[in-house]
């Protein structure tokens, strides 16, 4: 492989963190991958700065996640919370880098969560945020969905209660940039030890054999063992259905059925940790 096909090195990964149980979970997936990777490790946690200006409003109140009593919602009660929740993160992240042996840090900015995270998205190989963070709903909240849309470079988003396992599995439709998803995936593998699974998305039976055959021809060396599988002109529920109960699946973003629409749905569907590449 050469080194577009091989995919970008992994040497900083940054992590979206909020005030959910979600984060810490985040949080320990990120720190794992940074020792695996052996790369440095940035929490990026975000005081939300339209939460901040609700509080100021004189009907904004707190709902009890455990009743239906609500309360007034205070500024500086919310800052000082927003406070401790940074300290707790801080906390963890400083044990995980620990446990880890790498470089750990976390900043602490007041901002949009959108524009927060893309700003500092250049300085990252790679994202790593939940699902549901930022969102108690069981699809993409609007934060999400913008990262996707509008993001860059490399993003894991991961599902709640779901850890990265093996297979890693990556869909390959013989463009550039399935072939840095390719690369992407044995770098995952690479550090999991385990199982590469191509799925090629191909129009017909001819183009299948080929790109199967190329993709065959660039994993010779690997030291890890692959296995290729094909799926003609595959609609999004087999697509779904093909990935499913497998590890992380790596996805080039933009063509077909994973342009940002699909590729909503397909994360909205899969509980797979999904990892974009763009």
């Amino acid at each position: 492989m050469n080194d577009t096909e091989r995919g970008p090195g992994i040497r900083r990964i940054l992590v979206a963190l909020d005030a959910s149980s979600q984060s810490l979970a985040a949080l320990e997936t990120a720190a794992d991958l940074a020792g695996r990777f052996k790369a440095d490790l940035v929490g990026l946690f975000v005081e939300d700065i339209d939460l901040l200006r609700a509080a100021e409003f004189p009907f904004a109140a707190e709902i009890s996640m455990f009743s239906t009593a609500t309360r007034r919602l205070q500024l500086p009660e919310l800052e000082m919370q927003l406070r401790a929740q940074a300290g707790q993160m801080r906390k963890a992240l400083e044990a995980l880098s620990a446990r880890e042996g790498i470089s750990g840090q976390l900043r602490v900015v007041r901002g949009s969560v959108i524009s927060e995270i893309l700003s500092a998205e250049p300085d990252a190989d790679l994202i790593v945020v939940g699902k549901r963070g930022w969102s108690m709903s069981k699809r993409l909240g609007s934060t999400l969905q913008m990262i996707l849309f509008r993001g860059r470079g490399m993003t894991l988003v991961l599902h709640p209660g779901v850890r990265i396992a093996l297979p890693v599995v990556t869909v390959y439709d013989g463009s550039a940039l399935s072939q840095k998803a390719l690369g992407a995936a044995t770098q995952f593998v690479q550090v999991r030890d385990g199982l590469l699974v191509v799925m090629v998305i191909a129009e017909d039976e001819d183009s299948a054999v080929k790109m199967g055959a190329a993709v065959v021809d660039r994993l010779r060396g690997i030291g890890h063992r692959a296995e290729v599988r094909t799926l003609i002109r595959p609609s999004l529920r087999r697509l779904v259905h093909a990935v499913q109960g497998m590890g992380p699946v790596v996805v080039p973003c933009g063509s077909g059925v994973l342009r940002p629409e699909g590729l909503c749905e397909i994360i909205n569907v899969i509980q797979n940790p999904v990892l974009l590449v763009r």
